[in-house]
Parts: C-alpha cells; structure tokens; sequence
C-alpha cells in the first residue's frame, strides 16, 4: 500500500506562521514551508527565549552572536502519555482555529502528540491490541528529514519531513510532522489532529488486516474512504470514553476531512461530501460498518 499523506501544508503553514508569530505565547514560530528552523536562523523547537539584556559599551562595540542550534537528526519515537496526563490535558486537545488562550503552541507540539497518541489509540487497543499498534509511531521534528521504506514512482526512498503526516505500510510506521501537527492543531482546530492521525491508523488496519493493495485510482479511493469511516469509529470511541464532545469538538466536519490526508499530485481526489459520510457511517455503525468498503477482506471479524 503506497504511503498514504494526511497533511501537506504549503498554504495553510504560511497562514498559521503569520499567527503564530503575532499570537502564540511561548513558542518560536514555525519555519516557512520548504525551510528549516536553522535556513531561516530561529531556535529549533522546544528551545526557551531569553530577554534582550542591558548592553555594556564593550558589548555595544562588539556584539557576540549565538548560533542557531541545528535541527535534530534521529526521529523520536513516541508512546501515548498516561490516562492522567490525558485527563490533565483534555482541554487543550481539541483548540479552536488560532485560539491561543489555553492552547498548546507550536513549539510544544512534540509534548501534544504524546497526548494525542493517549486519546486515539485505545479503539485500536481495545478492538485489535496492543501487539497490533503501528511498529513505531514517529514525531518529526521541524527541520528533521529522512528516507522511509516506502517508495515513490521513481523508486526512490519516500522521506518524512514535518510537513507530513503518513503512514508507510512498508515498515508500518506512522511519521508525524511537527509542521503539519501544528497546521491540524491551529490552521484547521479542534479535534482534525486526532482524526487525521485515526485516518493513518485505518491504513495501518488495512495493511495487517491484509487488505488488497489499491490498483486503480478508484480502488484507492475506496480505500481512502474506508479510513475515513475508521476515523468515524474512532470518534464514536472517544465521546463514549468522554475523550470526545461529538459534535461540539469536530467544528467544520468538511473543512477537517477537506484538510485531512489530501491526494498525491497526480491522485484522483475524493469528494470531501462522500468523506463526510464515511466518516459518519463510522460513527454511527463503528468499525464493523466499515467492512462493507472491502467485504471481501473485513477489518474487524465477527
């Protein structure tokens, strides 16, 4: 199964970069798209500002400068947080779009996906187990790129990078960029980040529980649309473990499944209205009414 994209932010990054720099408390703001935090000469994320001291005359004369810190170079592999760290954080799980006011920022994200991974793994627990779960469930840092083992059409490695959120059914790693989380946190709000990543985790169900590969673009997006209904599932989950206010915390349905996993260049994009209802058959019917997208090879037995 190809490596399937949840969120690239070309436009959506430069909107969230502009308020984010007038805005968010706390965090450096994201670099612009196609740039790292050390191109563009701000901190790498999660680094702490410092006030501007008084200066002396011999400092005046000659000013010492600081290198930028250069991005990370190993991928953090992350688990989900403790139940008590959910509940102690629930309130700024699902964030308005740009509210900043008891919102996580930008360069905190890191801290929120271990948060995120609390809220959205245990459907997939509880109805799959734990020996189940994606083989490694990866934060990629601002700044941060490398190959996968997946493969593009030209049959070079497919590379994360954090204006990406995807599942690579090769290695079956989900990779979450940091870039991308923010854009789902902020750009798009509420409960988007969660959906897209239970949208990944749907392709991942897929992979194991050995659906075909899509051959056409019609059976891709059919496919796509089978991890949209899981995403429903997913929320049906979550508002009856009390992780979820449905529909209160989805905001603008069709601007989340708009906003997540976007087609390929090239892709035949599926209408954001027969998203919507996959994802509310999900809801309704849970992962067994998802089956009826592949019969043939179901998701959940029984």
């Amino acid at each position: 199964m190809a490596r399937h994209v949840a969120a690239t932010i070309p436009l959506l990054l430069a909107a969230a970069a502009m308020l984010l720099t007038s805005c968010s408390p706390g965090g450096t703001p994201p670099p612009a798209a196609g740039t790292t935090a050390a191109a563009t000469g701000t901190s790498s994320p999660g680094g702490t500002a410092t006030g501007t001291p008084t200066a002396t005359a011999a400092e005046t004369a000659a000013p010492t400068t600081t290198a930028p810190e250069p991005p990370p170079t190993t991928l953090k592999a992350a688990v989900p947080a403790p139940a008590d760290k959910l509940a102690a954080n629930r309130a700024s799980l699902y964030c308005p779009k740009g509210a900043t006011a008891g919102c996580r920022s930008y360069a905190d994200m890191a801290g929120y996906f271990d948060t995120l991974l609390a809220a959205v793994t245990p459907l997939f627990d509880e109805k799959y187990g734990t020996v189940s779960r994606p083989a490694a469930l990866y934060y990629v840092a601002a700044g941060l790129t490398g190959p996968t083992a997946c493969l593009k059409d030209d049959e070079t490695p497919d590379p994360y990078i954090s204006t990406d959120l995807s599942y690579c059914s090769v290695d079956r790693a989900i990779y979450t960029g940091q870039d991308a989380l923010w854009v789902l946190y902020n750009g798009v709000g509420f409960a988007a980040p969660a959906v897209a990543y239970a949208h990944e985790w749907g392709h991942h169900v897929q992979t194991f529980m050995q659906v075909p590969e899509p051959e056409t673009p019609e059976e891709n997006a059919v496919l796509e649309k089978q991890a949209d209904c899981i995403a429903g599932a997913w929320a049906q989950h979550a508002a009856q473990a009390g992780n979820l206010n449905f529909p209160a915390d989805l905001g603008d349905l069709n601007a989340v499944m708009a906003a997540v996993a976007p087609p390929d260049p090239g892709e035949v994009a599926v209408p954001v209205a027969e998203r919507v209802a996959a994802f509310q058959l999900g809801y309704t019917s849970g992962l067994p009414g998802c089956n009826s997208f592949t019969p043939e090879t179901p998701i959940l037995a029984g």
